[in-house]
């Protein structure tokens, strides 16, 4: 169990980011909040991370080291692990429900997303053809997260400031089933060993 710790703690951050922008570097001098949110959730899900890097404010260190974790790890992850996350990603959807513009330079972006219920899912089945299956016949379980975005303006431009309620229910028990179920013992190992390599670095 320890031994996977590591490898855990990545699936759960993955499927959290579910509920959390393009190919392409825009010029966002005209952009508005809403936009930026919409261009960072699409940004994470499609794992353009340099994208989602330019739309968090350099404050935040916190943001950005995450998401520079997320893209080692999906860079050395076996295939198959990575593509049920893709998978799923695939399934979400995302709607703005709020805009407030309190009087302190700020805007708040409240997000309401439906993402796949991937602790129902895995109960029904771990085959990729399966779950297509399962949201092509409207079948797939799914279920309604709501995310919370701060932004405010560095250099005339929005920038993410701080994100909250992004966290998935269950994620710990998602990511250790996902674990057992896709990826071979050495597999895991070899994961494990990659993420903890690379957290050693990050401290030293």
């Amino acid at each position: 169990m320890k031994r996977l710790s590591s490898l855990i703690l990545f699936i759960a951050i993955v499927l959290a980011s579910l509920q959390s922008g393009t190919k392409q570097v825009f010029s966002f001098q005209n952009e508005t909040p809403e936009v930026v949110v919409r261009k960072y959730l699409d940004a994470v899900i499609s794992n353009d991370y340099q994208t989602a890097f330019t739309l968090v404010s350099d404050q935040n260190e916190d943001i950005r080291e995450w998401l520079a974790f997320l893209r080692f790890v999906t860079s050395v992850a076996p295939e198959k692990l990575i593509s049920i996350i893709h998978l799923a990603h695939s399934f979400t959807t995302h709607q703005v429900v709020q805009i407030d513009l309190p009087n302190d330079g700020t805007a708040v972006i409240k997000v309401e997303s439906t993402v796949p219920d991937m602790e129902k899912v895995l109960e029904i089945t771990h085959s990729e053809y399966e779950i297509k299956s399962l949201y092509d016949n409207g079948s797939l379980p799914l279920k309604q997260k709501q995310g919370t975005f701060i932004l405010g303006k560095e250099n005339n431009i929005w920038k993410i400031k701080e994100m909250e309620g992004t966290s998935g229910d269950s994620a710990s028990k998602i990511a250790l089933d996902l674990a057992r179920k896709l990826l071979s013992k050495e597999e895991s190992l070899k994961l494990d060993n990659e993420i903890r390599n690379y957290q050693n670095k990050k401290r030293s």
